[in-house]
């Protein structure tokens, strides 16, 4: 089969594989849409060790299934989520696999684990994350799954956001998710921070009442509930100094592992913070709102390439030569 396989730092080439073939608890699916997650650009680069080579990359994707197998018919349209929990553990058991101390990630490797992606024809997925596809969606917008319910989780750390001012740092894919999702609670207002002019186009165009630049938001926000879906300093400190003393904020980004802190305005502030890590149960209700049209991801989806541009479009989105471009989906 071919694949996109990813050779060492920003080195990224199509090749001939052998096709996979699925152990008895699996699913053999032939790819059809694959995104290119923000994580994926950054594992790129060789600094996260989390995408150790060789590899495979691709963890948001819909297909069809190649051969029956577990309850699956041949050329059924599925889709599935990225974390595969051991199913064995107390945290399996409560539905929290993003917290299963044994789980892998489709198109992640560590010195614990590897296993291969969607970046490529075919992919093995066990049955039980396998999720068919509701009639009438295109596989385009079943590959948006995953990074939908990375922002309905986050929402879902958040607690309560009924009423409540929210704001929200960074419009990239996950930011922008995490605004879709979180105008179900009916927050009174949602204000985005973000300083690339299509990303604040496509906040105000997806509900944000009000889009700032980092440069013109000196002005405390006062916000009762913030979303930090950059990971950066100075955006963890923007939360902090935007937060109003009492409120909450879901730490969502993960670029830097140890950004510097002010704990004593955390600590007079009395602030919350909560991190948030992939999903736990929200896969499943994406795929309902979405079907019932109550989430509409297509206005992010920015361009489907062919496979075999891949490595282009990997470094493309490195160089941010494409600023306009939010997700950008592969197809084989």
């Amino acid at each position: 089969m071919r694949a996109l396989v990813y050779k060492g730092a920003f080195q990224i080439d199509l090749q001939q594989v052998p096709d996979p073939r699925p152990l008895p608890h699996e699913v053999l699916v032939r790819i059809d849409a694959v995104g290119i997650c923000g994580s994926d650009v950054h594992g790129y680069t060789g600094t996260t060790g989390r995408r150790l080579p060789p590899l495979i990359m691709g963890h948001e994707a819909a297909g069809r299934v190649a051969e029956p197998a577990n309850g699956f018919e041949a050329g059924e349209e599925v889709c599935f989520d990225s974390t595969v929990g051991c199913t064995e553990c107390s945290e399996c058991a409560s539905g929290q696999v993003n917290r299963c101390t044994k789980r892998t990630v489709f198109g992640v490797s560590t010195p614990r684990f590897r296993r291969d992606g969607a970046m490529a024809d075919f992919v093995c997925v066990p049955a039980h994350v396998l999720r068919r596809v509701p009639d009438g969606l295109p596989l385009n917008i079943a590959a948006m799954f995953e990074p939908l319910s990375v922002g309905s989780h986050a929402v879902r750390r958040g607690g309560n956001a009924q009423n409540a001012r929210v704001l929200i740092i960074g419009a990239g894919m996950i930011g922008l998710s995490i605004l879709l999702c979180v105008q179900l609670q009916e927050p009174s207002e949602i204000i985005v921070i973000e300083p690339h002019e299509n990303r604040k186009a496509m906040a105000r165009q997806i509900g944000a009442d009000r889009v700032l630049d980092p440069e013109n938001s000196a002005q405390t926000i006062d916000a009762d509930l913030t979303f930090e879906a950059v990971g950066a300093s100075s955006t963890v400190a923007q939360a902090i100094h935007h937060t109003k003393p009492g409120g909450r904020i879901v730490l969502v980004g993960n670029t830097s592992q140890h950004p510097p802190v002010d704990v004593q305005r955390i600590v007079a502030k009395e602030l919350t913070l909560t991190g948030t890590y992939a999903n736990a149960g929200e896969y499943d209700e994406i795929i309902n709102l979405v079907s019932r049209q109550q989430l509409d991801p297509s206005p992010l989806i920015s361009t489907t390439l062919p496979l075999e541009d891949g490595p282009e479009a990997f470094d493309r989105l490195y160089r941010q030569a494409e600023p306009e471009w939010i997700k950008v989906l592969l197809h084989t």
